[in-house]
This record gives C-alpha cells, sequence and structure tokens, in this order.
C-alpha cells in the first residue's frame, strides 16, 4: 500500500512553531503575513502548505493550502476525515460517482476518512482553504478504478491535464 505521510513537510515547516500550537487547550491565532507555505511531499507543486495548527504528520491538525489557477490534487484518500473551508477563489471538489461541486468563500465541506476525491482550483484566480484533519494526514492516489497508484504516476497525469489549453 502506497501512502504519503507529511513528517518531513512538519518537521521543516513547523519545528519553531510547534511550541505555540500544540493541541492543547491554548489558543492559537494565525496570522496570514506569518503563515509560511511550501510545497507538499507527493502533492503537485502547484498546492503549497502551511501548518496552522499541530502536526499534520502525527496528530489531530488545521492547515491552509494555496492551489494556483488550474491546480489539479488527482483522485486520492486520507484515512483520516477532512473537513474544508474555502477561503479564496472556486475549488472544484471532485467526489467518486458524483457530480463536482465548487465551493467558495464561506462554504463547508466534508470528507469522510477513505472517501476518493479529488481537488481543483478553477477559474482565473488562486484558491486557498482551511483544511482541519482529525489524525495524521496521508494521501492515497488512485487510478479510475479506485485501485491505488504512485504518487507519480497520479501527478504525471494531473500535469498532462494542467498543461492542456482551456477553451
Amino acid at each position: 500500500m502506497k501512502k504519503l505521510l507529511f513528517a518531513p513537510l512538519v518537521f521543516g515547516l513547523s519545528a519553531s512553531l510547534l511550541s505555540a500550537q500544540e493541541m492543547s487547550d491554548k489558543a492559537v491565532v494565525s496570522k496570514s503575513a506569518s503563515q509560511k507555505y511550501a510545497p507538499v511531499p507527493g502533492v503537485p507543486d502547484c498546492a503549497t502548505l502551511a501548518v496552522l495548527r499541530g502536526d499534520p504528520g502525527k496528530s489531530p491538525s488545521a492547515i491552509e493550502i494555496k492551489f494556483t489557477p488550474g491546480c489539479i490534487v488527482p483522485w486520492h484518500w486520507h484515512t483520516t476525515s477532512e473537513t474544508a473551508i474555502p477561503l479564496t477563489g472556486l475549488l472544484e471538489i471532485s467526489m467518486k460517482d458524483e457530480k463536482p461541486v465548487v465551493v467558495a468563500n464561506g462554504d463547508f465541506g466534508y470528507l469522510p476518512p477513505k472517501h476518493i476525491h479529488q481537488a481543483k482550483c478553477t477559474g482565473s484566480k488562486a484558491c486557498a482553504a482551511v483544511f482541519v484533519l482529525d489524525s495524521a494526514f496521508d494521501i492515497h492516489y488512485v487510478d479510475k478504478s479506485g485501485a491505488e497508484i504512485p504518487p507519480e504516476q497520479a501527478i504525471a497525469a494531473a500535469q498532462k491535464l494542467m498543461s492542456k489549453p482551456t477553451h
């Protein structure tokens, strides 16, 4: 079973922030100007992540992901549930066997564990969303039949779609 854990990213992004953001009863305020975004291992380069609270590689957390226009995070699932709160742009969430739904600022989305989905930043503006994760974050890419595939294969296919001109 192929899966990507985000421990290396978390260590690099949040080592200096963990004492202020540990999952405890402490209040956390994360100002957007001070957030540090970085590419996410095993995710297309068009998506960058900032840790808002917790440690996504080990425990429940809150993260913000920014997507460039046209960015696609191909079909995948997580072992954790995922709550999505869009901040900017138009984020299209496609769920297996369902019609795509476009969410925008003020909308809310919840995806249960192991729910196959993909995300695409539609329109001409960048997208950003906060994701609240109930446990350690991982990502499992799948093909059209739902069989797991290596991240490199999934990302290469998504990059081909992203490079196609739109009419």
